[in-house]
This record gives C-alpha cells, sequence and structure tokens, in this order.
C-alpha cells in the first residue's frame, strides 16, 4: 500500500454524535500547522449524491446490497479526486465518516465478510476516531435539530450500530491499528481538546510544524 506524507483522519459514530461540528473546529485549530482538507462521505461526487438521495428517501427502490456498493464505489472516487493529491502534498484530510460507517451500518443486515471485499482496495486512514455518544442521547440531539429522520436514525437501529462501532474498535486495538475513542457527551470544546490530543500524540510532527 502506498504512503503519504500526508495525514488522514477519519472521525466516526453513530448519528447525532457531533462529528460534523467537530470537523470544523478541529480543521480551523489544525490550520495553523498544516494545510486542512475537511470532507465526509458520502461524498459530493456523484455517487455520494445517489446515497444522500437513498438516505433521505428521495430515491426509492435501492436495495441494501446495491448501496454497499454504491458506498464503495464512492469512496473509490472520493479518494482519488479529493483525498489522494492533499495527502501526497502533505496536508491532513479530515474525513466525516469513512469505512468504518459501511461496517458499523451496512453491517446490519449484511455479511461484514463480503463488505470487506467489497471495499478491499480501500486507503486505510492514519487515525480514526471514534466519538462515542449513547444512542439515546443522540436521537434527542437529532429530535430537537432536525424536522425529518434519516433511513437510520431510529434508536434501536443505532443502538445496534452503536454495538458494531464498539466491535470495531476492539478489533482494530487487537489488530495494532490507529483508534481513539472519545467521550461525544462532553461540550463540544473538550471534545475537541481530546480529539487534538489524540491526534497530537499519534502524529507529533504536526504540532511541531
Amino acid at each position: 500500500m502506498e504512503h503519504y506524507p500526508g495525514f488522514f483522519i477519519a472521525l466516526e459514530g453513530i448519528d447525532g454524535s457531533g462529528i460534523s461540528t467537530q470537523i470544523a473546529r478541529l480543521s480551523q485549530a489544525l490550520s495553523a500547522h498544516r494545510k486542512i482538507m475537511t470532507t465526509k462521505q458520502p461524498s459530493n461526487g456523484p455517487v455520494g449524491s445517489l446515497i444522500r438521495q437513498v438516505l433521505t428517501g428521495r430515491l426509492q427502490g435501492v436495495n441494501s446490497k446495491t448501496l454497499a456498493l454504491l458506498f464503495a464505489a464512492d469512496r473509490q472516487d472520493h479518494f482519488a479526486q479529493e483525498v489522494e493529491s492533499v495527502l501526497a502534498d502533505g496536508g491532513v484530510v479530515l474525513c466525516d465518516r469513512y469505512l468504518w460507517s459501511t461496517f458499523a451500518y451496512q453491517g446490519l443486515d449484511l455479511d461484514v465478510s463480503w463488505l470487506r471485499q467489497i471495499n478491499g482496495f480501500t486507503v486505510a486512514p492514519d487515525l480514526t476516531v471514534l466519538i462515542k455518544v449513547r444512542p439515546a442521547v443522540s436521537m434527542k440531539r437529532i429530535e430537537e435539530g432536525r424536522f425529518h429522520a434519516e433511513l437510520f436514525e431510529q434508536e434501536d437501529l443505532l443502538e445496534r450500530i452503536y454495538t458494531n462501532y464498539l466491535t470495531l474498535v476492539a478489533e482494530a486495538k487487537e489488530a495494532g491499528q490507529r483508534v481513539v475513542e472519545v467521550d461525544g457527551e462532553q461540550s463540544a470544546e473538550d471534545v475537541t481538546v481530546a480529539v487534538l490530543a489524540a491526534i497530537f500524540q499519534a502524529f507529533p510532527q504536526i504540532e511541531l510544524t
């Protein structure tokens, strides 16, 4: 697998865990040290746009396997079109959801080994940060902040997705991968401080530049 001089950091968590807020805050804090790109999955590309239509119910009739394949295709296109050049230039990419989201969400009703197979060429992030928020707390945030719910935003589903994320953390740690768990029920400021500390601990060269 090709090594890039930049740093690819993925933030993961169930819906309502505050990932988007943290991406914005981290971008501001890290911009003093390195070139920063913030991005997300589904991406803003053509495949990502289709996925968002499915998740919000505007596009009907797409089964779970097709949706998983769309996510895999979007991930490849997104990396090639947006992420790779920033990493090659030594920058920091902060991604709002990445590969773990497929395993945590699509893994509800699809075989995880198949999901790993169709994502076999996906470039792994250098660090994955799981922002942990209990499903009951995330649902309260969603209900207070929006007038509609997306496909996966039901508490019973979020409980299962949350469990999948905990399994992914355990597996990643056992495999020696860089992963950090952060309490997402703290204030936004405290979450940012914790994530920054994790990033600087994993990659001290970022802070020194």
